[in-house]
């Protein structure tokens, strides 16, 4: 409306005033909007779209909020020495299953860099989790060290699940630090063929900082 900033809302123009308000309201996105639309028409052809619901549209454009566990973990292999039927391996699966889907998702960040798992078998491809034991004198004093290139964890041998839960969820809450890849995990699984070959092989074998997640 020109100069509508003048114009005194009344009860009798109650009604124009409330529809200028939606109509507003409703369009205020719409360059935005379009221009979304654009971007995933190149894509996929814009008459297909209608044949999805929004909820189905997010799931194959974002992928799942929550993080599959039992996806997951039939993504998972095992470092050497490391099984599924060990003990504190059994913590960790419990430890992911009693967290929130907020934690989940941060526990995916810890360990990977996104929030989300991928949607299909081929956005997965090869990749894999992969579960080390984490050696220490004193493992409850330890907390998980996470390779996000490798997509990898350093789990120290817990003697409790409540001090898996503990340990994890400090780590995935408060480490945000990203260290070079020098820990004996780090060279595991580049021998396994998980990473590159570098300089860094010959490096000194340092102790990554609480939880440090490493390039």
């Amino acid at each position: 409306m020109p100069d509508g900033a003048s114009v005194s809302v009344t009860f009798a123009n109650r009604a124009d005033y409330c529809d200028r308000v939606s109509r507003t309201r409703l369009h205020e996105s719409q360059r935005q909007c379009d221009a979304m639309l654009e971007g995933i028409s190149a894509m996929v052809p814009q008459r297909l779209l209608s044949l999805f619901t929004w909820k189905q549209l997010e799931l194959l454009t974002c992928g799942s909020a929550d993080v599959s566990v039992e996806a997951l973990r039939s993504r998972t292999k095992y470092g050497v020495g490391v099984s599924s039927t060990q003990r504190h391996i059994r913590y960790f699966w419990a430890t992911l299953r009693a967290f929130t889907p907020e934690q989940r998702s941060l526990f995916l960040r810890f360990v990977w860099g996104r929030s989300r798992l991928p949607v299909s078998a081929a956005e997965w491809g090869d990749t894999r989790f992969t579960l080390h034991t984490k050696q220490a004198s004193k493992p409850d004093s330890q907390f998980p060290v996470a390779h996000t290139c490798f997509f990898s964890l350093e789990l120290p041998a817990y003697s409790s699940a409540s001090v898996c839960h503990d340990r994890m969820l400090y780590a995935i809450t408060n480490c945000q630090a990203i260290d070079i890849d020098t820990t004996s995990g780090a060279r595991e699984n580049r021998a396994l063929g998980n990473g590159w070959s570098s300089e860094e092989d010959s490096a000194d074998d340092g102790e990554a900082g609480p939880g440090a997640a490493s390039e």
